[in-house]
């Protein structure tokens, strides 16, 4: 595939490799952080829930890269300690340790994906031979939702920052999904949108993504459910304490928060149902 899409999935990768390969000794501060993001999943109140879901997916995934503890070491950890504290925490350290490892095997796919494209001829063809491949993952609902969640990210990206990518079509594929027959297709669409991730001119209206977001807020997966929540209060502004949804909670502990984002929309809707959301 064209070098710029090659060096945003390798990035990707050496990224996650760094973070699993990390040998030695385990470091004192380890144990210390294992047992604060275990309190912080027993928390009663969402707001620390979440703040917790989110610490430790910016640790394993790099969003913030200041921390210094190995990654593995710290999920390792995790999954060892978390059958002491009760079924209910296993059950959402499961999740969100899944959560990872899930992105380390999707990452792999589409590298896999990336390395059977032809790359001879001009950096045009290169570039129009790339795109078919990832728009089959995109689509395919047999893919995961993780896989397909990186196949949409990559396509956004590159279309936003290459030139030649947008001349050969890479803008047009993530704007179709969101009137898609296939549920998540439009779910990913709409998270992608909701980030910014569309380019200038293809910007959908709150009315179009916001109800698709709400619905993921119920989705199978973890990630969708963690994804949708990110995208509404991205597009709403809303601090998290004031429409808290834990994504690794069960759905009927889910409930009151889903309810109060769509009582929001409901209330929200005709002043910004036509608001456009730019990239």
């Amino acid at each position: 595939m064209a070098r710029a899409l090659h060096r945003s999935l390798c990035g990707a990768l050496v990224a996650l490799a760094l973070l699993a390969s990390a040998a030695g000794a385990q470091p004192a501060d380890v144990p210390a952080v294992v047992e604060k993001l275990l309190q912080g999943f027993a928390a009663r109140e969402c707001r620390q829930r979440w703040q917790t879901i989110e610490e430790y997916s910016d640790r394993m995934i790099g969003r913030v890269l200041s921390y210094k503890e190995p990654a593995a070491e710290i999920t390792d950890g995790l999954r060892e300690l978390a059958p002491a504290k009760g079924p209910a925490i296993e059950q959402k350290v499961q999740m969100v340790t899944d959560y990872t490892d899930d992105a380390g095997k999707a990452f792999a796919r589409l590298a896999k994906v990336s390395q059977s494209v032809d790359r001879t001829g001009s950096p045009s063809d290169v570039w129009r031979k790339g795109l078919p491949p990832l728009t089959r993952v995109l689509e395919d609902q047999g893919e995961t939702f993780m896989t397909r969640w990186l196949a949409a990210a990559v396509i956004a990206e590159s279309s936003q920052k290459s030139d030649i990518a947008r001349n050969a079509g890479w803008g047009e594929p993530l704007p179709r999904l969101l009137t898609s027959k296939d549920p998540t297709a439009r779910l990913l669409a709409s998270i992608v949108a909701a980030t910014g991730g569309f380019l200038a001119g293809q910007a959908p209206t709150k009315g179009r993504i916001v109800p698709e977001l709400l619905r993921g807020l119920d989705a199978d997966s973890f990630a969708a459910r963690y994804a949708s929540t990110r995208a509404l209060l991205a597009v709403s502004r809303q601090p998290v304490d004031r429409f808290c949804v834990d994504p690794s909670d069960s759905a009927l502990d889910r409930a009151a928060g889903v309810q109060a984002w769509q009582a929001w929309w409901d209330q929200s809707k005709a002043e910004i149902v036509d608001q456009k959301i730019g990239p």
